[in-house]
C-alpha cells in the first residue's frame, strides 16, 4: 500500500512480483511438505534418506538430490500458481480467499501426480500412500495459499 496525503493507495502486483511471490511461497511450501512426508515417514518406519530418494528418478541419486529436486518442482509449481493468481479476475479473488485457492491448487496437483504422472513416468514416489501423497499435497496448497504476498 503507498499513501498520499493520508489515504491509502492499493499498489497493483506485476506479473513479476506474482512470480518471485510465487517462487517463494513455492519453496516454503515445499518445505512443509517434505516435513509432513519425513513425520509420515518415521511414523510407517521408512528412513528420511529412503523417502528422499523417491523424488529422485536416477540411480545414481543421493537423499540431498531427491530433497533438492522436490524443492525445485515445488518452486516451479509455486511460480505458476503465483501467475495463476494474477491472471484470475479481482471479483474471484474477493470471494476466495488465498489458502482456498492453495487448497484447490494443492488438490489439483495431487490429481495430476496420481492419474497421470506417477504411472505415466514409473515414479518411485508411487511407493507413498494416496492418502498420505495426498494429505501432503494439502499441506503444500495450503502453505502456499497463506504465504502468497496478495495482489
Amino acid at each position: 500500500m503507498l499513501m498520499e496525503n493520508g489515504a491509502q493507495l492499493h499498489k497493483e502486483q506485476t506479473a513479476s512480483d506474482a512470480i518471485v511471490s510465487g517462487l517463494f511461497a513455492g519453496l516454503l511450501a515445499g518445505i512443509l511438505m517434505g516435513v509432513y512426508l519425513l513425520i509420515y515417514g518415521l511414523v510407517a518406519d521408512v528412513a528420511p534418506a529412503e523417502l528422499l530418494l523417491l523424488f529422485a528418478q536416477d540411480q545414481s541419486a543421493t537423499p540431498l538430490s531427491g530433497g533438492l529436486l522436490h524443492l525445485g518442482v515445488s518452486a516451479v509449481y509455486g511460480i505458476l500458481f503465483g501467475l495463476l493468481y494474477h491472471w484470475l479476475p479481482r471479483r474471484w479473488l474477493r470471494k476466495v480467499p488465498r489458502w482456498g485457492l492453495g487448497l484447490l491448487y494443492g488438490l489439483l496437483l495431487f490429481g495430476l501426480a496420481e492419474l497421470l504422472l506417477i504411472p505415466g513416468t514409473d515414479s518411485a514416489l508411487a511407493a507413498i500412500p494416496p492418502l498420505q501423497f495426498g494429505l501432503a499435497h494439502l499441506v503444500y496448497g495450503l502453505s502456499l495459499g497463506f504465504s502468497m504476498k496478495a495482489g
